[in-house]
C-alpha cells in the first residue's frame, strides 16, 4: 500500500523539530556523555530516514532540494551500524543540518492541525 507523502514529510518535520529542540543548548561534550540524549537522537533520525523513504519518487523529484538520500542513508547507517555510531556526526547533523531540513519541509508541508 502506498504511503501518504504529506504525512511522511510531516513526520520528518516533527522528528527534526524534536531533535533540534532536545539538543538546543547542549554542547557537544555534554551530548557525548549523555546516553539518553544520544538514543533520543537515534530514534528521531531513524524516523526522519524511514519517513523520507516512504515519500514517492515523484514527490522527491518535485522537492529535490530536500536531502532525501542523505536522510535515508543516515537512517540505514545508524540502524545497521548501531554498535559503531559516531555520535559527533550525529551531534553535527542535528545541530547544523536539521535546522535547514526543518526550513525546507516547512515550505512544502501544510501547517500542522
Amino acid at each position: 500500500m502506498p504511503h501518504n507523502a504529506v504525512a511522511a514529510m510531516l513526520d520528518m518535520l516533527v522528528a527534526a523539530r524534536r531533535a533540534v529542540n532536545r539538543l538546543a543548548n547542549t554542547t557537544e561534550e555534554e551530548f557525548l556523555v549523555d546516553e539518553d540524549a544520544q538514543w533520543f537522537m537515534f530514534s528521531q533520525i531513524v524516523i526522519i530516514g524511514e519517513a523520507a523513504n516512504r515519500v514517492d519518487g515523484e514527490t522527491r523529484a518535485r522537492y529535490a532540494h530536500i536531502p532525501w538520500s542523505a536522510a535515508i542513508s543516515m537512517r540505514h547507517r545508524m540502524v545497521h551500524g548501531y554498535d559503531s555510531i559516531d555520535w559527533r556526526i550525529v551531534y553535527a547533523t542535528v545541530k547544523y543540518d536539521l535546522p535547514a531540513l526543518i526550513e525546507a519541509l516547512k515550505a512544502v508541508v501544510p501547517p500542522e492541525t
